[in-house]
């Protein structure tokens, strides 16, 4: 379920999901993935019940910024490629977030952000709205301020909803940056939150929001998930997987991975390193062309550990989708 305020083509990234490559199959694919999804941190300040960072030993790190700008100045070499900051920590947590961002934005990259929202201060409230960042979204989870914080533990639902009514009101008239909403569900949660409210309440102050389903396969693992589990309304139904021709995800130690769902770094999911090679070169490596033919051609899930438990939980992609295929 996915709603704008002003309609679809006001969303910043519309150029993206209104061309050719979007959701397609292509052989050759193109020279450079439409994203990428950059790692600022895997520090994160919350304990999330669906999170896989709970299962995972990778040491704690930030990116520098001497690769941030590895990453951005090759990426301004293909026009319209666009970045986005998120990975498995709190980008706003980056102690030099800041200039991260400054760094990303002078170079002419359109940017997503990806933010619990929690250390968003008015101080980078100002510095995004002046930067024009293109898009800042907010991750939340459930329906009503109660199952928000049963599932983003250590969370506030009153303070998160103060900081996006603060952001939107220094925003004020000016477009950018774009901001956004994503909430999943269980399906109990369905029951007690209705998602066409939650949407129109929060359209009165962003501009986007999509609710999706709660998948809790990626931690199934874990004890204190497990008797969740059945508490799930997703089907169990592979799907062929579209981000591998759109998309490349960059640790915050430069290793290159062809799925951002792998909070460990496995050495099967890893395409290789910024140390040893370029964006492009990783994007057209015969290690991308395997995983595409693996797992966005065949349904070969199993070979692969991030894989094995990922199945269709979003329709927000659907309306772009939909609007592609009429083109064609």
């Amino acid at each position: 379920m996915l709603t704008y305020r002003k309609g679809v083509e006001s969303d910043p990234f519309h150029y993206i999901f209104s061309s050719n490559q979007w959701l397609k199959d292509y052989d050759p694919p193109s020279p450079f993935p439409l994203w990428v999804n950059l790692e600022p941190t895997n520090v994160c300040q919350l304990d999330c019940l669906f999170c896989s960072r709970q299962l995972s030993s990778r040491p704690l790190g930030n990116l520098s910024l001497a690769l941030a700008d590895k990453v951005v100045s090759e990426m301004a070499g293909y026009k319209g490629a666009a970045l986005r900051l998120t990975g498995w920590g709190e980008p706003l947590l980056h102690p030099q977030i800041g200039s991260l961002v400054t760094l990303i934005k002078e170079k002419g990259i359109k940017l997503k952000i990806y933010t619990n929202g929690l250390n968003l201060t008015p101080k980078l409230m100002d510095l995004l709205i002046d930067l024009e960042v293109d898009d800042l979204q907010f991750s939340l989870q459930g329906l009503t301020p109660q199952q928000y914080e049963n599932n983003r533990r250590k969370a506030s639902f009153k303070d998160l909803k103060a900081i996006i009514q603060a952001m939107s009101q220094r925003r004020g008239a000016k477009e950018r940056p774009f901001l956004s909403i994503l909430t999943s569900v269980l399906a109990d949660e369905l029951k007690e939150g209705d998602p066409a409210e939650f949407t129109q309440e929060w359209l009165k102050v962003v501009d986007k929001v999509a609710v999706d389903l709660t998948n809790l396969n990626f931690v199934s693992q874990s004890p204190r998930v497990k008797p969740h589990l059945n508490r799930q309304s997703l089907g169990l139904k592979r799907g062929l997987c579209v981000d591998v021709f759109l998309a490349l995800e960059v640790k915050y130690d430069g290793s290159i991975q062809f799925c951002g769902q792998d909070a460990e770094g496995l050495a099967e999911h890893t395409i290789g390193n910024l140390a040893d090679l370029t964006l492009a070169e990783a994007w057209l490596s015969p290690a991308m062309a395997a995983k595409r033919e693996a797992v966005g051609r065949n349904l070969g899930h199993e070979k692969f550990a991030v894989c094995q438990n990922c199945y269709h939980n979003t329709t927000k992609y659907d309306l772009f989708k939909k609007k592609a295929e009429e083109k064609r």
